[in-house]
């Protein structure tokens, strides 16, 4: 039996209307993504980089062509349903943490658990569990503006984890950090794809970042025009 793509797009593009202008973010992208796959994604400025994870992540509605997360297209669903979707299967880590800042490292986790509907002590022993995996044991009473821009990161991270997503969506994760805490960030993610099976999708500006995943999209003026697979990737 031939496997199911967790994410697929068949020739999406997406315009966004400026008044008088109308600008083409997406030009007839089409992309499968496989279960435990690595994708990095590059491209200069304006390229439709974080559109395209944008789309690929179901948080942005193409303006034409098909998204389909686990074979279902998102066409036919509301929105109350593709945020269903998104939040059982994707996790999301973005350049700037997005956390919220009165929350503590704990509280932000726990956040997505409420959304899925988790019981309060479930919620706290699932946020716990998961913190400590990402070496943030004794942090979890921590505030954001207590912590370093990496263990910031790590929170993020960890939110993204709790509800045991299939697909971890990461723009620019390392955009805001030392390239001591960059490396430590790109490590985990890297233990996350390979230890624990998880899809990785992953925009960056950097080469070096790029080379550890499976395959890597070079886009330019919305579309892909190369993609490079990695035979072994960096130890």
């Amino acid at each position: 039996m031939q496997k199911v793509p967790v994410i697929r797009v068949e020739n999406v593009s997406k315009v966004y209307d400026m008044g008088k202008v109308q600008v083409k973010a997406l030009d007839g992208v089409s992309l499968s993504v496989e279960k435990g796959h690595f994708i990095s994604i590059m491209g200069p400025s304006g390229s439709g980089k974080t559109t395209l994870l944008d789309v690929l992540s179901a948080l942005l509605r193409p303006t034409s062509g098909e998204v389909y997360v686990n074979d279902r297209p998102i066409s036919a669903m509301d929105d109350d349903q593709l945020a269903q979707v998104r939040g059982k299967t994707i996790g999301f880590v973005f350049q700037t943490f997005n956390l919220i800042p009165r929350m503590t490292a704990l509280e932000n986790v726990m956040l997505p658990l409420w959304f899925a509907g988790k019981q309060v002590d479930e919620r706290k022993k699932i946020a716990e569990k998961t913190l400590r995996e990402v070496g943030l044991g004794d942090r979890m009473d921590h505030r954001p503006n207590e912590l370093s821009g990496g263990q910031r990161q790590r929170v993020a991270i960890a939110r993204a984890l709790a509800t045991n997503p299939e697909v971890i969506v990461a723009d620019e994760p390392t955009g805001n950090l030392d390239s001591v805490s960059g490396d430590q960030i790109l490590e985990l993610i890297r233990e996350l794809n390979e230890k624990q099976g998880k899809t990785v999708l992953m925009v960056t500006h950097e080469s070096d970042v790029a080379y550890m995943a499976h395959e890597t999209l070079f886009l330019k003026d919305g579309k892909i025009v190369k993609k490079k697979e990695r035979k072994k990737r960096r130890r």
